[in-house]
């Protein structure tokens, strides 16, 4: 039922057009007093470095808000939406980010490790020098993402999608990747060694200065 209420929001909030995407400030105050709401519309607003660690958040439209160093370590969020937010350095350590949505978001500089994504669609989501050690991607959409000096140490990818995903001197070693394509991927200066691919191919990736899983370099992709 919730699920249903959720998308009824969404929808409406679409046929209002430009003037529907605006936060209801009753809506805010309940984040801030109690660090959740459920369901709720914050589309737009300004929640930079609010403190949301521990508890849950779910069935909440963030669409286009600032939370720009928020605290979300621990949280779990699901049927979340974070399109086009602003979260730049936000902590979101321990976190779990369960069929949420994050297309285009800012993620750079964020702290993530131990994250949990599943089944989250982050496509064209920038997470540039984002710290993801040890983090947990189950079924996540990342296609077109930016991992630029992303750190993937230790990290598991199950059943993801990271085609055409910018990984350029990203730090992947330890990984556990399986079942994850990497078609059109940019791997140059990227780091697997020591990682565990199954049922994974690297082949229609851009390997440039790579340092493969058995520590050899490749540059058979460079220009």
């Amino acid at each position: 039922m919730r699920k249903r209420q959720f998308g009824a929001v969404l929808v409406t909030l679409a046929m209002g057009g430009a003037s529907a995407w605006a936060f209801n400030q009753a809506d805010v105050d309940t984040l801030r007093a109690t660090g959740t709401c459920d369901p709720c519309d914050l589309t737009g607003a300004d929640l930079a470095g609010i403190d949301l660690a521990g508890g849950m958040l779910g069935y909440v439209d963030l669409t286009g808000a600032n939370l720009s160093g928020a605290n979300l370590s621990r949280k779990f969020l699901r049927l979340t939406k974070f399109d086009g937010a602003n979260m730049a350095g936000v902590i979101m350590e321990d976190a779990v980010f369960l069929e949420s949505s994050a297309v285009g978001t800012n993620f750079a500089g964020a702290a993530m490790t131990r994250a949990g994504f599943e089944q989250a669609t982050m496509s064209g989501a920038d997470l540039t020098d984002a710290v993801l050690v040890g983090a947990k991607f189950t079924n996540a959409n990342l296609r077109s993402a930016v991992l630029v000096g992303a750190d993937l140490s230790g990290a598991s990818f199950s059943g993801s999608v990271l085609s055409g995903a910018d990984l350029t001197r990203a730090n992947l070693a330890g990984a556990t990747i399986g079942r994850t394509g990497f078609s059109g991927a940019n791997l140059t200066d990227a780091n697997l060694a020591g990682a565990t691919l199954t049922a994974t191919s690297l082949g229609s990736a851009i390997l440039c200065r790579t340092t493969m899983p058995d520590g050899s370099v490749s540059s058979t992709g460079c220009p």
